[in-house]
């Protein structure tokens, strides 16, 4: 959640800090704020909203450092607002994550005599370095203070003595550190939002502070006093990514782009007869001999397991669960050697998601993680995983990295189920088809103007149903979840065959239902839960493989074509796209903010 910038050396480090902010902002923000070092003071700037409300010039420094807020404690306000400062001005401090125990360890300041200004519980940092540097120089005061810190960090603060040097710790939330040619230091949340020329890179483990100077010099030290060695590693920076191109959004943008980097994801691991997955030829035998695999992720990632899981069990015949991460994290799961946990993260920083590794590998478990961000938390953490290739995503709404998430799963359950009793010539028709999905996505994003229309159309209901049956109730409720954190309409998303057992009672004319459906044996049961909705005098939108039969299309108010894949597995894929499009073109229509909903942050880091 929340986005930390800092920069350090020649260039104007307010306006550096501000555009990286804005790079940021995907990942939440109701709040920003910057501080920069002029003539050994503080110079803030401030502002609710978007980041793009700050000033847009500000103090000439070579140091400055900003945040984006994503309020856990205390409303959108510009006091609330980071950076936050020490009692005797000599600290400012931003903060990604969440301090557990702030209540007792602000009552302990306020016993010594500090006061506060915020209601937020980041302000207590600054204060608590404070206080330890009365009893200590500053590079023990910072691990003096950190000790009794419980929750979540990742913060990053500049002290008035030490002008060419910032400071940053890290505890479950991400931060980066990369350094240009010109000895010019940057600090963020996320390296995709450096600049080109910054492609020195270090992503900071867990329990580690790092002092870093003018020209790059970086110390890192742990928690216990241990000196790390500092390794730049560099990095293939997406500037590109960051351009909207000929599109009005980067949602649109990305659902767009989907089909190549579908391609980009099977580019040498699915050939003509064979899928090799290099990330997890590891973990190929636990898979085999695992009695069970359980799936687990938060959002769309959890719905793109159910999807994952789905096709290990049906293709590979392996036994399977899912389990949301924010739920598994505190079930007693019946874990061992022979369970293999398969975590999915676009961003590989969620905060259950990796609570959740923490848990399955103490136990032994072997774990196995779908990401989409090298060097991120997870990708460090499991013992395989296979990164889904789906470039930098912008919008807060994951369209293309869910896609790609299933891709992948979907890739190791066909390459498991080679291994089994998936026969000779299913699998080299799976890998046929599976090849063939771009093409089929780029059918159906050659000409979305129908999809428009009928969004336009329907887009003055506040209330909507999706269905489906088999892999399609997953689709069914990515799509309501898209339909409602981009469009503010309440959807929801159900199995078709749920219907009688509750949802019926809301279909009226003012509740229209999107039905997805397939070919096959399963058409039959939707036509029949469709005459259901119909006799309630409710309307049916339908997004259907184009070879349906006439006696459903002619039952249904509106029709969305897409093309047949013969493969259940990869129908999905498929199907998604134009509950996509239909997501967006709502969102359009209704005037919404459509790369950041309200409330919403790209990457939650924090519980």
């Amino acid at each position: 959640m929340c986005g930390i910038f800092g920069y350090l050396g020649e260039k104007d480090s307010y306006k550096i800090v501000r555009e990286g902010l804005d790079k940021l902002s995907y990942r939440g923000y109701d709040s920003a704020g910057i501080v920069s070092i002029v003539d050994s003071s503080f110079v803030e700037n401030k502002c609710v909203g978007h980041p793009e409300n700050l000033s847009e010039s500000g103090p000439k420094s070579r140091l400055s450092i900003g945040h984006n807020r994503w309020a856990t404690h205390g409303p959108p306000t510009k006091l609330n607002s980071h950076p936050h400062f020490s009692n005797d001005k000599k600290i400012a401090l931003v903060h990604n994550g969440i301090i557990e125990n702030y209540a007792h360890l602000k009552a302990h300041l306020q016993a010594e005599g500090f006061n506060f200004y915020s209601e937020t519980d980041s302000e207590l940092i600054p204060n608590l370095i404070q206080f330890y540097s009365k009893i200590f120089p500053l590079d023990q005061a910072i691990m003096a203070a950190l000790k009794v810190i419980r929750g979540a960090y990742a913060i990053v603060f500049t002290h008035i003595d030490y002008p060419n040097k910032i400071f940053a710790a890290r505890l479950g939330s991400p931060v980066c550190i990369g350094k240009d040619s010109n000895g010019g230091v940057y600090i963020s949340s996320d390296f995709g939002s450096l600049p080109a020329e910054a492609n020195n890179v270090i992503t900071m483990g867990d329990n580690r502070i790092a002092s870093v100077e003018l020209g790059g010099n970086t110390n890192i030290v742990s928690l216990d006093g241990k000196m790390m060695e500092a390794i730049f590693e560099k990095v293939d920076l997406e500037s590109a990514s960051y351009s909207l191109g000929s599109f009005d959004h980067f949602l649109e943008k990305e659902i767009f782009e989907q089909a190549d980097y579908i391609r980009n994801a099977l580019t040498g691991r699915v050939g003509s007869d064979d899928i090799k997955i290099g990330g997890i030829v590891n973990s190929i035998d636990n898979i085999l001999e695992a009695e069970e695999i359980i799936y687990t992720g938060c959002g769309s990632a959890f719905l793109a397991a159910q999807i994952g899981a789905f096709a290990m069990e049906t293709i590979a015949r392996k036994r399977v669960r899912v389990i949301p991460a924010g739920e598994l994290k505190y079930y007693n799961a019946v874990v061992n050697k022979k369970t293999v946990l398969i975590a999915v993260s676009q961003s590989g920083e969620t905060a259950d998601t990796i609570g959740c590794i923490k848990a399955f590998k103490k136990h032994g478990a072997h774990t196995i993680g779908i990401i989409n961000v090298p060097n991120s938390t997870i990708s460090k953490m499991v013992d395989s995983g296979t990164y889904i290739r789906a470039g930098k995503e912008v919008s807060v709404a994951s369209t293309k990295a869910v896609m790609n998430q299933i891709v992948a799963m979907v890739s190791i359950a066909g390459m498991i189920g080679s291994k089994r009793d998936f026969s000779a010539v299913s699998y080299e028709k799976f890998i046929t088809e599976l090849k063939n999905i771009p093409s089929k996505i780029e059918k159906i994003t050659s000409n979305t103007e129908k999809i428009k229309n009928i969004s336009k159309n329907y887009s003055k209901y506040d209330n909507m149903l999706f269905i489906g049956r088999g892999m399609n109730e997953m689709v069914a409720k990515e799509a309501a979840l898209k339909v409602k954190e981009i469009s503010y309409i309440h959807a929801e998303g159900y199995s078709a065959a749920e219907l009688k057992h509750g949802p019926l009672a809301l279909i009226c004319p003012e509740m229209p239902t999107v039905a997805i459906v397939q070919s096959g044996p399963m058409e039959e049961k939707m036509i029949s839960n469709i005459r259901e909705v119909k006799a309630r005098s409710g309307i049916v939108i339908g997004i259907i493989e184009e070879n349906c039969s006439d006696e459903l299309k002619n039952i249904l108010d509106e029709v969305i074509e897409v093309p047949q894949c013969s493969s259940e597995s990869l129908k999905p894929m498929v199907s998604l796209v134009p509950c996509q499009l239909m997501a967006y073109y709502l969102a359009v229509e209704r005037g919404c903010s459509v790369d950041m909903p309200r409330n919403l942050a790209k990457s939650v880091s924090v519980e």
